[in-house]
């Protein structure tokens, strides 16, 4: 077997959702310590491609350059994915709960299976299918656990929102991919993210809340490794190796991470079915990495 080829593109996906579905702890945390969601994406942002950019300085500066007229990839997985993505993920879990905004995101499958099979001729196959279902039901299972979240229009909007821009990553990223070093394409992601945020972010009150509350500035920078350095290093790593299909569902063992995290760190509620949808999405991560079913 070939170690590279079938087993560290599934770890890496893995680290990635695990590390993902611990971001509400620290959008809950900052938030009320006065941050903004803007100002919360310019932190995973800025953070993420200074520190990329610092590696690749001292590791392979070839990886710096680009053509110009690739510029669309990475304004599609900076701005059109990541910034959007943020802020409607970060809404929805500051005005509903954990496990809904993480039941609301991954309807990216859908997107992605859907888009997979226009743009890169992937095949929809019988064991994407199940897994995709087995995975969906299971988030909607955790999800309906936690009976004092307010579902209203804007959220459902704002969350499945967050899907779709989430879904494009693994469609930008996986074209970029095809030219461009995983690591390449995490620099030029969030470089273009950051100068997204420049516009939108309130730097007067950013600087006002860290002045509050000293201690948000290095949890923000805790935050931006946690949740966007390592993971999208991780992702990206392994949608170079995975179809852009099978890496979507996989990632949504965050919504089991989120869930599990919710209950340990908030006290959200989970109940018996809460936990039969943990087992669902384990069981369509461990089917799809079964190759007679991901093939049949």
């Amino acid at each position: 077997m070939n170690i590279k080829k079938d087993t560290l593109p599934t770890i890496s996906l893995l680290l990635a959702a695990t590390l993902w579905g611990l971001t509400g702890i620290f959008v809950r945390n900052l938030t009320q310590m006065g941050l903004s969601t803007f100002d919360m994406i310019f932190f995973r942002s800025s953070v993420t491609a200074i520190s990329m950019l610092i590696f690749l300085l001292i590791t392979d500066r070839s990886k710096l350059k680009i053509d110009i007229r690739d510029w669309w990839y990475f304004f599609g997985t900076g701005i059109l994915s990541f910034l959007l993505f943020g802020f409607c993920y970060f809404y929805t879990i500051k005005n509903a709960s954990m496990s809904l905004a993480a039941i609301l995101l991954y309807t990216s499958p859908f997107f992605v299976i859907i888009m997979a099979r226009i743009f890169f001729k992937e095949k929809i196959t019988a064991g994407k299918v199940i897994g995709l279902l087995l995975a969906v039901i299971g988030c909607f299972l955790i999800c309906n656990t936690d009976k004092n979240v307010k579902i209203t229009p804007l959220i459902i909007f704002t969350g499945l929102s967050s899907g779709f821009c989430y879904a494009l990553y693994s469609i930008f990223g996986r074209v970029a991919l095809k030219k461009y070093d995983s690591s390449t394409v995490t620099f030029y992601t969030f470089l273009f993210a950051f100068i997204g945020t420049v516009f939108v972010v309130d730097l007067k009150s950013l600087s006002q809340a860290i002045i509050s509350a000293p201690q948000s500035l290095p949890l923000s920078i805790l935050f931006a490794f946690v949740s966007a350095v390592l993971p999208y290093v991780f992702y990206t790593y392994g949608l170079k190796y995975t179809e852009a299909g099978k890496a979507s569902i996989i990632a949504t063992l965050e919504a089991v991470v989120a869930s599990i995290s919710g209950v340990l760190v908030f006290g959200e509620k989970i109940q018996p079915a809460g936990v039969l949808g943990i087992i669902l999405v384990l069981l369509a991560v461990a089917m799809l990495n079964t190759k007679k079913q991901l093939n049949s």
